[in-house]
């Protein structure tokens, strides 16, 4: 799913007027897209998470390895030993609690799913909720994922209904981005002395993939070369766009990954319907992101403003298996036959037009998966190859940041963005916070790349773990163990 982060810093007079479009998404990960005039910005192509959610989202919010945070794993799957236990501690505040103490207003929206599960639904305390680790203001879920039509949301720390039923058109990404407009005009309006740092972290693209069939519609046929040739041709534009060397040769597809040829012909239709409800939710997940840019837009804030843009935070999911309409069956080793899901489709929800729909929580097979983690190998949950954590970022400040087309090549990770931002807008990392003497920063700020593309890389270390896959980055060398499992068991 996308993450970014806005950080305001003064106020600014002069507006942007770059014509609404999806900015940010116009690296080689992305196939089907639209032509706007370039915005300021500059990109990177060696740039990683982790190849699960909350490890990444607490190496982003912390600029500490997950591990040294207790979030070596997903909260439902956290345990007594060292590095696993989902709390983070008193001694790792988030960004949101140091630009707090600074005078910034924050505010995080969408999934959060940092807050260890035996935390849910107590009266207090709160201090593993978003608010209690530093966000003032929190719309979202403490999940890893939920239902666009009908979520279980979250305002500060209280369970609340979504404001509108699915039959009046309501969806999740839409709400947080009128909710986040909202924060930015409150700002405004209320404070407008104070700067502020917004958390944007939307559900999409993750599973359930749910959107309106009228965003799905716009790819049909747009898959039916099948993931093959859909590898080829992403692999074939990477290096079109400089996102990848010429020399670049393509890894194959796994031999335990299905072929397309393999899948029978009155199947396809469902293996590309998922497909295509998959990049409507993507493009409808980017068109959101862009209405709250637009905001700060309009408000004259955007030239003044450091986004953060991060793809995804993992590789695809290969969680679909053979392709699901529900996904937790495939996630709990349960039989999705396809005459089986046909049957219940058709017979309850009016066909294949109900994939994408509150009927449903489809995934996508797992094999297409593979093909969105072009050029490299594996897929989410594998650290041991880049496909499971490679995924471009951008980052984009008019007033400082020349736009460069040329993607950066350092070698960088998601734990360096809390060090960029403190970097960036002058912040003195504390010693101590709230009395807690702070473990020192893992991360590397990335501010020396933003206008000199060529600068030898700051980062000489990094490691990756995730269930025992795992890897290890040195000096440009990068070696790896597989681990216990592999994408069609996860």
């Amino acid at each position: 799913m996308t993450m970014w982060a806005t950080v305001r810093l003064r106020p600014l007079v002069a507006r942007s007027t770059l014509p609404p479009c999806r900015r940010w998404r116009d690296t080689g990960a992305y196939i089907h897209g639209v032509t706007c005039s370039p915005s300021p910005k500059v990109s990177y192509n060696r740039f990683h998470t982790t190849a699960i959610c909350s490890p990444t989202r607490a190496f982003l919010l912390t600029g500490r390895n997950s591990h040294n945070v207790g979030a070596g794993q997903i909260t439902e799957a956290a345990s007594g030993f060292p590095g696993y236990t989902g709390t983070i501690p008193k001694s790792a505040a988030t960004l949101a609690k140091v630009l707090s103490g600074y005078g910034y207003d924050t505010a995080a929206f969408g999934k959060w799913h940092n807050t260890p599960v035996d935390d849910l639904m107590k009266s207090g305390p709160f201090d593993q909720y978003p608010t209690g680790l530093g966000f003032s203001y929190f719309y979202g879920f403490l999940a890893g994922e939920t239902s666009q039509y009908n979520p279980r949301l979250y305002e500060n720390t209280n369970p609340i209904e979504p404001p509108r039923k699915p039959e009046e058109g309501y969806h999740l990404t839409e709400d947080m981005a009128d909710q986040a407009i909202k924060f930015i005009r409150a700002n405004r309006a209320l404070t407008p002395d104070r700067p502020f740092f917004i958390y944007f972290a939307p559900g999409g693209a993750h599973g359930p993939h749910h959107v309106h069939k009228e965003w799905a519609d716009k790819y049909k046929g747009k898959f039916d070369m099948g993931w093959e040739k859909l590898r080829n041709i992403t692999f074939e534009k990477q290096k079109a766009m400089g996102w990848i060397p010429n020399s670049t040769k393509l890894t194959p597809i796994d031999p335990t990954m299905v072929k397309w040829k393999e899948i029978p012909e009155e199947q396809r239709a469902f293996q590309l319907r998922l497909m295509e409800v998959y990049a409507g939710y993507l493009e409808h997940t980017d068109t959101q992101d862009g209405k709250v840019v637009e905001e700060l837009e309009r408000q004259g804030l955007f030239n003044n403003t450091l986004i953060i843009y991060v793809l995804g935070d993992n590789g695809a999911s290969a969680e679909g298996i053979h392709g699901t309409i529900d996904e937790l069956l495939a996630e709990n080793a349960l039989p999705s036959a396809y005459q089986q899901q046909m049957e219940v489709l058709n017979r309850d929800f009016g066909g294949l037009d109900a994939l994408g729909s509150q009927h449903v929580d489809k995934m996508y097979h797992s094999s297409w998966a593979w093909a969105l983690d072009t050029p490299f190998k594996s897929t989410k949950l594998v650290a041991a190859h880049f496909g499971g954590m490679r995924t471009p970022m951008v980052m984009s400040w008019p007033k400082v940041i020349k736009h460069d087309p040329t993607p950066r090549s350092q070698f960088h990770h998601v734990c360096d963005i809390a060090p960029t931002i403190y970097e960036a807008v002058g912040v003195q990392f504390p010693t101590r916070v709230e009395g807690a003497k702070q473990m020192p920063l893992d991360g590397v700020s990335m501010v020396y790349t933003w206008n000199n593309v060529s600068v030898k890389e700051r980062k000489s270390a990094q490691y990756f773990e995730v269930m025992g896959s795992r890897g290890v980055y040195k000096d440009g060398w990068f070696a790896s163990v597989f681990g216990p499992r592999n994408w069609v068991e996860c």
